[in-house]
């Protein structure tokens, strides 16, 4: 039996701009991989494959260090799945506030995500443009709403089939 080996080929571009002030840039195509998709994103289609097109688009953004559209990507993915589990209240004030009420997030959590959707709103309205470290939390944080929401309560119920019930104490 053979082996199967993959080489990944990288171009080094560089580009030379020779005008009032010189200046280098160096690309590589494919560009290397930021921050790899997780496996579990495979399973969002089952749920809405919107949500999973989405997800997909915001890690070709990061892929190719495109920090703005992640955010934007990242605000426009929470927004699609509050109206998804609670409809649309007309605002995200009142999305997140309902989104809180049925218990889709805790008091905390709801914290967490006004800030990242106000760094979505930043990134479109206000020209801020977040750091590699800003877009590493803005989807830290969204990837765990998401895998909370569409996920765990699966395979919380399979856990709960799967436990053994506890056996009561006999009284004397």
């Amino acid at each position: 039996m053979y082996g199967v080996r993959q080489h990944q080929i990288t171009t080094r571009i560089l580009f030379v701009y020779q005008g009032e002030r010189p200046e280098e840039t160096i690309n590589y195509f494919p560009p290397k991989i930021f921050r790899p998709k997780p496996n579990w994103i495979n399973q969002i289609w089952l749920f809405d494959h919107f949500v999973k097109t989405l997800i997909n688009e915001i890690y070709i953004a990061l892929q190719n260090d495109l920090p703005n559209l992640a955010a934007m990507g990242v605000r426009s993915l929470i927004e699609k799945v509050m109206i998804d589990k609670i409809g649309d209240k007309g605002s995200f004030k009142n999305n997140i506030a309902e989104f809180e009420k049925l218990g889709y997030i805790s008091k905390y959590q709801r914290n967490h995500l006004e800030a990242v959707i106000e760094a979505g709103h930043a990134s479109i309205h206000r020209s801020y443009s977040p750091t590699t470290e800003d877009v590493i939390t803005l989807v830290d944080i969204t990837e765990h709403i998401i895998k909370t929401i569409y996920l765990h309560e699966n395979k919380i119920e399979q856990l709960k089939m799967r436990v053994p019930s506890r056996v009561p104490k006999k009284k004397n």
